[in-house]
């Protein structure tokens, strides 16, 4: 098995990109590799199949590669789709090739639910309907067939979300599946980033492992401007790429350049009493201590400034004459 510098948790497969001016499906024979190179990292337990700019419900084989994946050990298989192309697919088969299902809702109905965004009412509403008949359907085979897999759909923060909540409630079988509301475009929850800490970046480069559809290590599984790429397993070894000194480099200056505007990129320290934990440890250390740890070595900081503090203003208060 492999130890790594950064021991990643998840393993980000872009299994189909049309970002660029033509569609690239992810082949059987870079999946074979990826999978062969990534399951000897003893901390990699994780798989998330997505897409960039399209579904991975869109290509034929997502069965057989979710297939692959459970074959090459990995306990936990997380498909993100849309559920553009979803009802082609053999239903019972994706959810035994995967142990969660998470649908979101399209970019284009994204855009189109914004406020004060104009759109054709009636193509909106056949949009969303053809959302929910695909939930729908898949909640059934869930229900009928009692299969084990997970069935998630993750809807909008705010108002946008009270609407769909209601919608969602009122179809057949809802207690195959669980609503949820996103956040940020995060890999990993950002809710315990409170803000008298704000100790948080997001985890991706430390954490996820990002592969494109043509077998190139990149930079996020997020959404966020054009993409960088670190190199391929045919150019470097997996050690070799994701401890290079352009992907360090990435991970030092993110805030400031790929990620600046990332919804999901957090925040980093403002409270000052920590600020000395965090230069000694660094970054990536310094989020793994517990939330508790970290505000009782804060009080425990304050505490002593404020004492040193008061014995200092005693010694300077001018004395009064008796």
């Amino acid at each position: 098995m492999t130890r790594l510098k950064y021991d990643p948790w998840v393993l980000a497969l872009h299994l189909v990109d049309a970002s660029g001016t033509r569609r690239v499906a992810m082949s059987t024979q870079v999946l074979s590799e990826i999978l062969g190179e990534v399951h000897r990292v003893d901390s990699m337990r994780t798989v998330h199949v997505r897409g960039i700019d399209s579904d991975p419900g869109e290509i034929a084989c997502l069965v057989d590669h979710g297939r692959m994946i459970a074959l090459a050990g990995f306990p936990k298989r997380v498909l993100f789709t849309t559920g553009e192309g979803m009802l082609r697919q053999e239903v019972e088969e994706v959810f035994r090739a995967f142990t969660s299902i998470e649908f979101s809702l399209p970019k284009s109905l994204r855009n189109e639910l914004l406020p004060f965004q104009k759109s054709d009412s009636t193509h909106r509403e056949e949009e969303i309907e053809r959302w929910l008949n695909t939930i729908e359907y898949y909640a059934r085979v869930k229900h009928t067939w009692q299969l084990a897999a997970e069935l998630t759909v993750r809807i909008p923060p705010g108002n946008l979300a009270i609407d769909l909540s209601d919608r969602l409630d009122r179809l057949a079988w809802r207690m195959s599946f669980r609503v949820q509301r996103t956040g940020g475009a995060s890999a990993f929850n950002l809710e315990q980033q409170q803000a008298e800490y704000g100790m948080k970046l997001c985890e991706e480069p430390y954490r996820v492992m990002t592969f494109s559809a043509c077998g190139q290590m990149t930079a996020c599984s997020g959404d966020q401007r054009q993409r960088v790429y670190f190199g391929s397993l045919e150019e470097d070894t997996l050690r070799g790429i994701w401890e290079s000194n352009s992907m360090e480099s990435w991970r030092r200056n993110r805030t400031d350049g790929q990620c600046q505007g990332c919804p999901g990129l957090g925040t980093t320290l403002r409270r000052p009493s920590l600020i000395g934990v965090y230069d000694s440890v660094g970054e990536q250390r310094f989020h793994e201590y517990p939330q508790q740890q970290l505000r009782k070595i804060a009080e425990q900081t304050e505490q002593q400034s404020a004492s040193r503090n008061s014995s200092s203003d005693f010694f300077r208060a001018p004395r009064k004459a008796s």
